[in-house]
């Protein structure tokens, strides 16, 4: 019988790697812990991040966020996939779960959920700036500018995007200077929202990119 053996000891050392990267009195550790924690195991991967430093959980799937929750973990958990529905939306707030939103009607429907539950959303914007998969086309700045007013029920805290090709320096370049462009527009309507950009392979290669958070992955072998 097969079993997959895994090396604390490993992991440490591949945390402390991307301690190295960043300044921690500004940048937060967003641990990317879907696929199962990355087939580490989603509980005690997260449990073990957790209790070495990381401060933010990211999840894919409404029943990972849900199962971090019935196992203790408090901290904060950010749902980075597109929600499909409102029992989904329900059940991501019943659990405290921080939301991503790609578009104006995503964003009324939390709110408007939130309402009628009586509870305080909290969310982060995503912004395509070139990926194509989901999110506010960076273009759009209206919208965008509309989505970080903060509602009695609804409170965005956070705005990212996603490199589609990292390793190449030229178009990663220019994702970040389309982002950063609506992040300085963003910033003054809402000073309390952290931006994110970075991911594994971002992190090691443009340090200028680090902003409040970077989204890693820690399962690599070194």
């Amino acid at each position: 019988m097969k079993k997959l053996e895994i090396s604390q000891k490993d992991l440490r050392y591949n945390l402390n790697l991307i301690k190295e990267k960043i300044d921690s009195s500004k940048t937060k550790m967003i641990a990317v812990v879907k696929g199962n924690g990355m087939g580490l195991d989603l509980i005690e991967y997260s449990k073990f991040l957790i209790n070495n430093g990381v401060q933010i959980l990211a999840v894919a799937d409404v029943q990972e966020a849900v199962i971090l929750r019935r196992a203790g973990i408090e901290e904060d958990i950010l749902m980075l996939s597109e929600v499909y529905s409102n029992e989904e939306i329900e059940i991501l707030l019943d659990n405290n779960i921080i939301l991503t939103i790609g578009n104006l009607e995503e964003r009324e429907s939390i709110n408007t959920l939130a309402s009628e539950k009586n509870v305080i959303a909290k969310a982060h914007l995503k912004i395509d700036t070139g990926f194509g998969r989901y999110g506010f086309i960076y273009t759009n700045e209206d919208d965008i500018i509309e989505a970080t007013k903060n509602t009695e029920n609804l409170q965005v805290t956070g705005m990212f995007t996603h490199f589609s090709k990292a390793i190449d320096s030229k178009w990663t370049h220019i994702q970040f200077e389309r982002f950063t462009n609506i992040m300085n527009k963003v910033n003054v309507i809402n000073k309390e929202i952290i931006f994110h950009v970075s991911n594994s392979t971002a992190l090691f290669l443009y340090s200028e990119m680090n902003l409040d958070a970077v989204r890693i992955r820690f399962c690599y072998s070194r």
